[in-house]
């Protein structure tokens, strides 16, 4: 999920929590509108646009893209039914755990970006995929049981779904809804959907956050992948956790701490009802990628480490 950002802390994704935000003056200003509208200039003249952004691509101010938890490679579209191999780029993306295989197809869109697109709904899901929807998929991978005979809720699962399509292929899940507020992202990921054999039923719509955003199904699983980035849908993302989850059902958020956004996204989880609990270290492989990356200059674990948060209704 491509969403520009700064490295610096607090203002990480370029957006700074109005809470604790720290006065920028005007040419510091204008070097982040620049970084940010080079790094669109890139996706928009770049003729492979479609490939998945490398964990040292030296254009994104995100430094560290990936935890190499998946491997990635791409594939012919022959393999595709031609009615939805059209415009699109195909990868396999893979993770091995305990010995198994997971891997699931996604097509990756073509950059030929609309108005629409540059200017509607967040487009921030339609390039590449981030941390922490990479790190809750391999989690999930790890926890299958988490899934099983559940229903499945993916939020803002951008143009790949990965967590929600993982869920699906190998979870044995009861249904999966996977959603998005980019319309964009939603027919992108319907289209993947034909590419996999799925093991229980599926459906994608859009779903754009807030109070009235409740599904016709209370979902046993909700899933959320890096979506605290906007200051002003936090809150709204709280009403639609509270509204799609089932009374006793769990919702898993995965979020780095980018200064204080995680911490007040739990606060006002709790004032809403929710009961929070964190967990830093969720998986033994991820924690070692986590440990040696600490040695990594362009690593900073405040912006890059996904922490887990496991939501109830208290």
């Amino acid at each position: 999920m491509e969403r520009p950002h700064e490295t610096n802390g607090d203002c990480a994704k370029g957006v700074l929590d109005n809470g604790h935000a720290s006065p920028i003056n005007a040419c510091a200003k204008r070097k982040v509108a620049r970084r940010r509208w080079a790094i669109l200039a890139k996706a928009l003249k770049s003729p492979s646009g479609s490939e998945p952004s490398s964990p040292t691509d030296e254009c994104s101010v995100r430094r560290i893209s990936s935890f190499l938890l998946l491997t990635t490679r791409q594939i012919n579209e022959e393999i595709h039914p031609l009615h939805v191999a059209k415009k699109r780029t195909w990868y396999r993306y893979a993770m091995t755990i305990d010995a198994h295989e997971y891997f699931v197809i996604v097509g990756h869109r073509m950059r030929t970006f609309s108005a629409e697109d540059l200017m509607g709904f967040n487009n921030t899901g339609n390039v590449c995929i981030w941390p922490s929807e990479e790190t809750l998929t391999y989690y999930l991978g790890a926890n299958l049981h988490l899934v099983e005979d559940k229903r499945v809720l993916e939020l803002g699962g951008g143009m790949s779904c990965l967590a929600g399509l993982v869920s699906a292929k190998y979870g044995h899940a009861r249904h999966v809804h996977l959603t998005d507020g980019n319309k964009s992202s939603v027919e992108n990921v319907l289209v993947s959907l034909a590419c996999n054999e799925l093991s229980c039923p599926v459906e994608c719509t859009v779903l754009k956050w807030g109070r009235g955003a409740a599904t016709p199904t209370a979902y046993d699983l909700v899933l959320c992948a890096d979506c605290l980035f906007f200051d002003d849908a936090r809150a709204d993302l709280i009403d639609t956790l509270w509204e799609c989850l089932a009374p006793a059902g769990v919702a898993l958020v995965m979020a780095p701490r980018r200064g204080k956004t995680l911490a007040s996204f739990i606060t006002a989880c709790e004032c809403r009802g929710f009961r929070c609990c964190e967990f830093v270290n969720y998986n033994r492989i991820v924690w070692e990628k986590h440990l040696q990356l600490l040695a990594n200059c362009d690593y900073d674990d405040d912006i890059h480490y996904p922490i887990l948060l496991e939501l109830t209704k208290a």
